[in-house]
């Protein structure tokens, strides 16, 4: 659910008067659109008088972001990329270059210094763990499963990750928010077991041909293995954001656990909540109403055409596909059409086209267990009005439900200034000390 600032460019070189200081090396600075802040990187080589700039945007997981040309005068630099019509020009002194950044009508204040900044990550858990490897569907997935202190059995649970292929730690731009939550939750006596996800880090299958189903078939044998377990009692399910889906099929469906946490799972069908966060986003970056219509025209074209077509299709004919979805005078733009490719590979991910079309609806009126469901009042990609009130009317009157709506916090349920995704790698915080208080008192008492 990520998208770049900047794609990837082309290099070339660019002759450079001889200089009288030394602008190579790494140079880190902060961009602020608005309230978002992206961290880029530029690192500048020279070789037998020519200047090359390589750039990062680690907020983006972006490396490598090449540029069209770099000219250093001796006091300015100047760095292009004329594919995208981004130009950088800043002033050369000492350890820091200040200038301005310009892109797409935008001229923003930007200053780099040869010293990165590393940004605390105070919640670093420590706890026993031991691996485990469980066969799901013909394949094996690896796992790590942390037990309290003292005599079981405890009360247990999977967690399972939201969208895009991730590790056990659920690890996002430097934090492990499952890492996290499994070592409060060990400490707190619940037994936890969380898994690299098919084809991932050391787990074995295919990531990009698996769909919504086959990772809620995943995360049910996950749930069997540990209700095996000697040491286990009551066992559980907790899933964040497309995890949460999970935890919902899991509970509807015919082996349901004893309990779920579904932490900022929606509860409405995917293209509806899709929808909302699209134009929650554009809200939210200050983006006129006319900029979401004219996006959502082209997302919604992106849709049918990959609903209609399987991604082998969509790949093999991308060009013509993508001058279908643009408007005519757009077509020989670079960085839109580049964009449009993008977005239709990842509009055809199985994962995205079983996201789309799932609706909660069926299974919502078949679960009976306990349900505790968390969203943040700032989540952007899934806000309150997709969770709250369609679980509400929804979900079958036999479940115990509880809903609690925290203010404040993102979808990683940090503390949040805008709540949008460029703040998730600013925030020292990884998980609200409230929401793994809450989730342990919730968990020792539905499975007492």
């Amino acid at each position: 659910m990520k998208r770049l600032l900047l794609p990837l460019l082309a290099i070339t070189l660019a002759f450079a008067p001889a200089r009288g200081q030394d602008i190579t090396g790494d140079w880190y600075g902060t961009l602020e659109i608005g309230p978002q802040k992206l961290a880029l990187v530029f690192h500048i080589s020279e070789n037998e008088g020519r200047y090359a700039t390589v750039m990062d945007s680690p907020d983006q997981h972006a490396e490598g972001l090449e540029t069209s040309s770099t000219v250093f005068d001796g006091t300015t630099l100047t760095v292009r990329a004329a594919a995208l019509g981004m130009t950088y020009e800043g002033a050369f002194a000492a350890d820091t270059l200040k200038g301005t950044f310009r892109q797409g009508g935008l001229a923003l204040p930007l200053t780099f210094t040869r010293h990165k900044a590393e940004r605390a990550r105070p919640q670093s858990p420590h706890g026993k763990e031991v691996a485990f490897d469980t066969p799901a569907a013909g394949i094996t997935l690896a796992e790590t499963l942390t037990l309290p202190a003292g005599e079981g059995p405890f009360p247990a649970v999977v967690l399972v990750t939201g969208s895009g292929a991730q590790n056990r730690d659920e690890e996002l731009l430097g934090h492990k928010p499952f890492l996290v939550l499994a070592d409060w939750l060990t400490r707190n006596g619940i037994a936890v077991l969380r898994y690299d996800d098919r084809g991932t880090a050391a787990s074995e299958g295919d990531y990009a041909s698996a769909t919504l189903q086959d990772f809620a078939s995943d995360a049910a044998s996950a749930r069997r293995w540990l209700a095996a377990q000697p040491e286990t009692a009551a066992t559980g399910i907790i899933g964040h954001s497309e995890g949460g889906i999970i935890a919902y099929m899991l509970a509807g469906g015919g082996e349901a656990p004893d309990f779920i946490v579904s932490m900022a799972g929606p509860a409405v069908k995917g293209t509806e909540f899709m929808r909302e966060q699209r134009h929650l986003i554009t809200e939210r970056m200050g983006l006129p109403e006319s900029a979401f219509r004219q996006n959502e025209q082209m997302v919604e074209y992106m849709i049918e055409v990959t609903d209609r077509y399987p991604y082998d299709y969509v790949e093999t004919h991308l060009d013509s596909l993508a001058a279908t979805v643009l408007p005519a005078f757009m077509r020989n733009d670079t960085l839109a059409v580049n964009q449009i490719k993008t977005g239709l590979l990842q509009s055809a991910v199985p994962e995205m086209v079983s996201l789309r079309r799932y609706d909660p609806a069926a299974d919502l009126a078949c679960i009976t267990c306990p349900v505790l469901a968390l969203v943040g009042e700032k989540d952007v990609q899934v806000p309150p009005s997709v969770v709250e009130l369609p679980l509400r009317e929804g979900i079958n009157p036999a479940a115990d439900l509880t809903v609690k709506v925290y203010p404040d916090l993102n979808h990683l349920f940090q503390h949040a200034g805008t709540g949008l995704p460029a703040e998730y790698g600013e925030i020292e915080e990884t998980l609200s000390p409230e929401v793994l208080a809450d989730i342990a008192a919730w968990i020792k008492q539905v499975a007492e």
